[in-house]
Formats: C-alpha cells, structure tokens, sequence
C-alpha cells in the first residue's frame, strides 16, 4: 500500500507540474525520434489520414464554450442524413482519444469508416473547452471562478447543450457513445430525466462505465479518496494552479512523449497509475503518441467529486458540505441520482480487467436499474482505456455497430 501511495503522489505531481520546471527536453530533439502525431491537435490527427472533419462551438446555458468535432469516412466529404454518433470522453480525456489509436483500432474512425457521422464532444476544463461567453471567467487564472466546476455541471449543462446542438444540426435523434465519465454524466441526467436529453436521444452505449468505485483499484482514484480536498490542495499548492487538475504544459507534454520513446516500461506505468495499463490488450506501442493526449485536464473540484464517489456507496450529487448542501439543496446532505427512474435501454460495455470502473462496480450499477426495459450487460478482455487505446477495439467496435443497427 506505501509503495502504491508514492507512486500514485508521484503521479498526481507529474500530471499537475509547471511549466517552469528546469528540464532540457529540446537538447534531446533530433537524438530521439518522437511522433509528430503526438503534438496534434483533433483535426491534424483526423485529416492527415484522410478524414473530413468540421469544428463546431457548442454554448452552454451557463456560458462555456465547448469545442465539438464532426468526422466523417475517409476520403469523403461531410454530408447530412447519415445516422448520427455521439462520443463522449471520459475524466481528464478529450476528443482525441477516439481518434489516436491506430488508424484501425480508433473507435472514432471506425464509427466513421461505417456510415456513422461521428459527432466527438469536449466537456469543460479540457483543453479544447477553455472558454467562456463572459470575460471574467478566466481559464487561464487558475484560480479563477472559471474551474468551479465538476462532473455535475457537465451533466447538468454541457451534455444537454451538446446533445440539443448535434440533434438539430443533423435533424436527427442521437446515438450517444460515452466512455467512463462519458457516461457518469449519462446516467446521471437520465436519472433526473433532463427533458433535453431524453428528447433528443435514440440509444445510449456506455463504455466502462463509472458509476460506482467502491471496487476500484486505479491508483488515482484511491489516492484521490484517501487525501482529503482540503489537503490536496495544501499539499500541491506550489505545483498545481489550484482550481485546474491535469493540464500539461508543453515542457510536460515533451517529457511524457520523450518518457514513453526511451523508455517504454515507465510509459505504461504512468498510464497504469491514472488508470490501468495491461500490456497484453492495450496497444502500449501506441503510447508514445497517446501520452502527447492525455490528460487533457479538468478542474480539482472534478478530482473532489470523484474522491467522494470513491468513498460513498450512493450515487450522490456534489457534497458542499453540511453547510454548503443546505444552501444549495436544501437539505444537509447532497441528493442521491435515483437510477430506478431511468426507463431507457442501456447497453453497458464492460472491461474484465477494468482497474477504475471494475466489474464489480459495474455489476452494482446494473442491478440499480431496475425501470429500464432492457439492460445489456457485455465483457470483454479489456482494461479501462483499452475500450480507447486496446490491441482489439474493433471487436467491440463492430459490438457497438450491431447495437446501433438494431
């Protein structure tokens, strides 16, 4: 347990570090052969291999600024009346998770290489989703009010904002894919039956879903739980902005690559301590280009909400404290999502070798739905990211397609 703990501190500094940090990474370039394709943005990574894609801005009712990306097959150009697909990140990811894999194993290309038109979300706090309709909401003061923000106010505003937008855009009902946190939010604002959402959506596939965490092993999630807020920001005030978790800096962004060139094993390690990383299904090969993605950051009120997850066995809305939760519910503890009341059918895709949403976790979400009419519940040999960065994903992929034809 001491050892998992350093490790997983050693992590949570390493993804929070300055940018002033005094490392010679650039002495090394033209030494070591790094991947371009690590410092791409989404649209280098989609249409250099061919892919037409489309930036959309997606405004929330409360102001943020969301960066949306439209991909279609390859060598093709974007057209209107393909079924849609909607593909949500998961905690600290972004859009380009779906797309940085190997070109055969993205889920976003295949989805896209099917038929689907791919419709890939970034939910705040990420790097693609920094701004705001009111310039006192200032991303770049890490302080600022900007990152008072978790996983709720991406259910509560950034989803239904997205899900509206996509649906009259394309005058279509929307396939929603999400991964990981992709479907807390899911889940959550079907819960409290969001009007939005369940209007404009057709079916709802949840990837390693995480819900539940009272089973997780990530090292991550563990340390988040164990240290409470309050020190955590005592304790890395010198090394984070305070209010935003998870951004790299470029200088951090060419050491993770350069790690992951060198020195494989510790690559995967990184990964392993965020998440999980098991080299025989996930494409750790792949992981030099990967680590230049993720994360992508998020706020540390986000990082809060999923230490209180890690340690409550209720479904909850974000705990204010006793105080804080009267003001804002009226009541001295947070509201519990009541996931009986969800009606629609769920498709949940399962990791057996998921270290963050585990199969344990995922079964006890499975029995909370007791009103939906149809629950399917599918394992696989994967871990938590492999559903993005596997050896295999094709397999589920063409899973996911049988679903969606239905």
């Amino acid at each position: 347990m001491n050892k998992l703990l350093i490790f997983a501190v050693l992590c949570l500094v390493s993804i929070s570090a300055h940018s002033h940090a005094h490392i010679d990474i650039d002495s090394l370039e033209g030494l070591i052969k790094v991947p371009k394709e690590a410092f791409y943005d989404f649209t280098l990574l989609a249409t250099t291999l061919g892919y037409p894609v489309e930036q959309h801005t997606v405004q929330t009712q409360d102001g943020y600024l969301l960066t949306y990306y439209r991909l279609q097959a390859k060598n093709t150009q974007i057209r209107s009346g393909l079924p849609v697909a909607f593909l949500n990140h998961g905690l600290l990811d972004s859009s380009d998770s779906f797309v940085v894999n190997d070109e055969g194993q993205a889920p976003g290309f295949l989805l896209a290489n099917a038929g689907y038109d791919v419709w890939v979300a970034n939910n705040r706090g990420n790097k693609y989703a920094v701004a705001h309709v009111d310039p006192s909401f200032d991303a770049d003061d890490g302080d600022n009010k900007f990152w008072q923000f978790s996983w709720q106010e991406m259910s509560q505003y950034d989803l239904p904002a997205g899900i509206k937008y996509v649906a009259g855009v394309t005058g279509q009902k929307v396939n929603y894919i999400g991964h990981s946190e992709g479907c807390t939010i899911m889940f959550a604002a079907l819960a409290r039956r969001d009007p939005t959402v369940v209007q404009y959506l057709n079916k709802f596939i949840a990837l390693a879903p995480a819900v539940f965490l009272q089973h997780s092993t990530s090292p991550l999630v563990q340390v988040a739980g164990w240290i409470k807020a309050g020190k955590i920001l005592e304790a890395y005030s010198n090394l984070i902005d305070k209010q935003k978790f998870g951004w790299m800096t470029t200088l951090t962004r060419k050491v993770y690559v350069t790690t992951c060139v060198l020195a494989n094993t510790l690559c995967v390690a990184r990964v392993r301590l965020l998440s999980d990383a098991d080299t025989s299904v996930d494409n750790v090969k792949r992981f030099k280009v990967t680590s230049g993605h993720y994360p992508a950051g998020s706020s540390i009120q986000n990082m809060v909400y999923w230490s209180q997850m890690f340690n409550s066995p209720v479904f909850s809305m974000y705990d204010y404290g006793k105080k804080g939760n009267i003001q804002v519910y009226g009541t001295q503890t947070p509201p519990e999502y009541d996931l009986s009341k969800i009606t629609e059918d769920i498709y949940m895709f399962v990791g057996k070798f998921d270290h963050l949403a585990s199969p344990a976790d995922t079964a006890t979400l499975r029995g909370k739905l007791t009103g939906s009419s149809r629950v399917e519940y599918r394992t696989y040999d994967l871990g938590h990211g492999s559903f993005i960065w596997g050896k295999d994903v094709a397999t589920y992929v063409n899973d996911v397609l049988a679903v969606l034809r239905q």
